[in-house]
């Protein structure tokens, strides 16, 4: 069962408060008591394009912690991915504080990856900007300062895409020219990876698993 920012929990040894003064957690313990580590950091922002097959990519890494945005919240129950990923064994992280505490474990060592999957325009314009005011844009921020690797799937990544509708509906959608230059501009950022597509994305994290 997957641990939200609710109460206090303990299932499979994972131990997840939220108090008043933010997020706070113990990590997932082997029966000896030692700590788990180098975990994946995988934020979702609202974007319903590819979310799908990335949400069928993570229910496959076992090592992996959720970050979503508030509108991540909002989507996944349209997809009805949300009541799935509670029934999951993740650790869950809701943007409800300011102070994103949450993203003080990359500084921990406990994440050798972060993976953002997949990211809306106005998320990639943030991150391009150097902007990092909520929960996502602080875990690329950070992941930045913190030297380690992100991989980021953009769900407007060509000119023209075919996306579905939580209805199932197939709709054109065309992005903006700022929207493609954002993506070139962080194509060029060390420790960023860029993919175009869920099958790229599997590709370079079985680099990492491996």
């Amino acid at each position: 069962m997957a641990q939200i920012g609710v109460g206090v929990s303990c299932t499979n040894g994972v131990i997840f408060r939220l108090g008043e003064s933010g997020e706070e957690y113990r990590g997932t313990m082997t029966e000896q008591g030692k700590r788990i580590e180098s975990r994946i950091a995988w934020g979702i922002t609202g974007a319903g394009h590819f979310l799908s097959s990335c949400f069928d990519i993570l229910l496959a890494i076992k090592q992996a912690d959720v970050f979503l945005s508030k509108a991540a919240r909002e989507v996944l129950p349209d997809y009805g991915l949300f009541e799935k990923l509670k029934q999951s064994q993740y650790r869950i992280f809701l943007d409800t504080s300011a102070g994103s505490r949450p993203i003080t474990k990359l500084y921990t060592g406990e994440y050798k990856l972060v993976v953002i999957a997949p990211v809306t325009s106005n998320s990639i314009a943030k991150m391009a900007s150097g902007i990092a005011d909520n929960l996502i844009t602080n875990l690329f921020a950070h992941a930045g300062k913190c030297q380690i690797p992100t991989i980021l799937l953009p769900c407007d990544s060509k000119p023209e895409i075919n996306s579905l509708t939580p209805r199932g509906d197939q709709v054109m959608v065309h992005a903006r020219k700022i929207d493609l230059e954002n993506i070139n501009r962080l194509a060029g950022w060390p420790g960023v990876t860029l993919v175009a597509d869920p099958e790229q994305l599997k590709s370079h994290l079985h680099t990492f698993l491996v």
